[in-house]
This record gives C-alpha cells, sequence and structure tokens, in this order.
C-alpha cells in the first residue's frame, strides 16, 4: 500500500502536456509511453545525477522534442526507446556540466593551461569522432548503440527493436557497425580501424 502510494506521488510529479512548445498537438502514443518510461527514466537520472529532482523536466523536454521532431515528418518507431536514450543523453550532458563548474571552482586556474587544456582537447576530439560515427549508422544502429552504451543486454534490445531474439539482434547490429565503419572512413578519411582486426 505504501508502495503503491510513493509510485502514485512519484508520477503527479510528471506533468506530459498534450501541445509541445510548437504548439503542436503530441501524439497521444508518445505521452502514453511517456508514462510508461517514468520509472526507468527516473532511476536513468538517479544513476547520472545521484537524485531525481530534474527526472520530470528532463523526460518531459524528451516528449517534447520527440513530438517536435515528428511534427518535421521525422519517422520515430521504438517511442520508448527513444524517450530513455534522450533523458540518458541530457542527464550525461547535466552531469558534465556540473563537473565542469566544480572542476573550475577547485583547482587553481594556472592548471588549465598546458596538459590539462591538451587532454580536454583530447576528449573533444574523442566525442566528436564517436558523433560522427553515430551518424554513419542508421536510425536503428543509432538506437542499438545507444542501448548498449546504457548496458542493456542484447535479449532487452531485440525486444526494444523488434528482432526475434538476443543472437540475431547481436549479429544485425555487428553488420551495421561494419557499414558504419566502411561510412565513417569513406567520408572522414578516419585512421580509425574496425575491431578485432576485421577487413
Amino acid at each position: 500500500m505504501n508502495q503503491g502510494n510513493q509510485g502514485k506521488h512519484a508520477q503527479t510529479r510528471l506533468w506530459i502536456r498534450n501541445r509541445d512548445s510548437l504548439g503542436n498537438m503530441v501524439d497521444d502514443r508518445l505521452i502514453e509511453a511517456g508514462y510508461r518510461v517514468w520509472e526507468r527514466a527516473r532511476l536513468m537520472v538517479i544513476r547520472y545525477l545521484a537524485e531525481d529532482t530534474e527526472a520530470p523536466e528532463i523526460l518531459e523536454a524528451a516528449v517534447d522534442s520527440a513530438s517536435r521532431a515528428m511534427g518535421n515528418h521525422r519517422s520515430i518507431q521504438f517511442f520508448e526507446a527513444y524517450l530513455l536514450r534522450s533523458v540518458a543523453r541530457e542527464s550525461v550532458r547535466r552531469l558534465r556540466k556540473s563537473q565542469r563548474i566544480s572542476y573550475v571552482d577547485n583547482v587553481d586556474l594556472n592548471l588549465l593551461a598546458g596538459t590539462v587544456v591538451f587532454d580536454l582537447d583530447r576528449q573533444l576530439d574523442d566525442a566528436k569522432r564517436i558523433e560522427l560515427f553515430r551518424a554513419c549508422m542508421d536510425e536503428h544502429g543509432r538506437m542499438m548503440y545507444d542501448l548498449r552504451v546504457l548496458e542493456y543486454d542484447w535479449r532487452s534490445i531485440a525486444k526494444l527493436t523488434g528482432y526475434e531474439d538476443a543472437h540475431s539482434a547481436e549479429v544485425q547490429f555487428g553488420k551495421k557497425i561494419d557499414k558504419a565503419l566502411d561510412r565513417f572512413r569513406a567520408h572522414h578519411k578516419s585512421r580509425l580501424k574496425p575491431p578485432g582486426g576485421g577487413e
């Protein structure tokens, strides 16, 4: 009884409007998906930010963003996966932002010269490469990649993305990765080698 009340209380903190920030009606399926993923989204925010205070705002913004994307004729096949991915990315972004702020507050600014700047540049380069690599995947591949980054197992990924079983999902993801690597090399002249020294 008490657990149920806690769940209800948490749910009432989430308020998904039926119109997005552009004034478009939000697809009912998207609103329903938002409420369905609420508990998982809340736990995801806690994982990155150590508390769930910002969870409603982050999930509501994810629904809004999805609705605007759909208004621009972008097809979203898997609402729940899309929303959870958006919540994870925003949580990571906020975590990095708070870390940057505390880092500058707690460290002598002179240290920001030299190796620290070099390390930051290298991290930014790595982040750019990952974004470029993700852009070389199709939407399905990007979703599977993001779910793996979030440590979903292959059985869960198969269920979320419509594959028959974990093995099928893993095999298809491998093919998508190979294609993305080919595109990445062709378009960005990267020196990146495939994992395990493949062809």
